[in-house]
């Protein structure tokens, strides 16, 4: 959750995200939808790994959000308005596996 809404000085703005590895310094883009239903408050966007963007490297980025015109589809932050500047990490979590594999079990048995 963040709060772009505070310092959006454009009617019906769409956002570009820029991703900023923090070791490598390497930006990555995407356009992502404000999915909150009180923006007064705050903004709540959700990025999908592999999806939206696919982050390089598991760590820390920097996160800068820019305003523009819904619909352009714009990738580049030249002459855009930057609306909020943010750090987050990034990183895998373990999924349980869901499944039993038993073909290297052996059963001995005695008489």
């Amino acid at each position: 959750m963040v709060t772009v809404t505070e310092l959006t000085t454009i009617s019906d703005p769409e956002y570009l995200f820029e991703f900023i590895e923090e070791q490598t310094d390497e930006s990555l883009f995407c356009i992502l939808t404000d999915t909150s239903l009180n923006t007064e408050r705050f903004n709540e966007f959700t990025v999908t790994d592999g999806v939206d963007v696919t982050f390089l490297l598991n760590g820390f980025y920097t996160y800068k959000i820019y305003e523009q015109a819904n619909g352009s589809g714009n990738l580049d932050p030249d002459g855009l308005t930057i609306v909020e500047v943010g750090r987050m990490h990034v990183y895998e979590t373990e999924t349980p596996a869901n499944y039993y594999d038993n073909t290297n079990e052996t059963s001995n048995v005695y008489e």
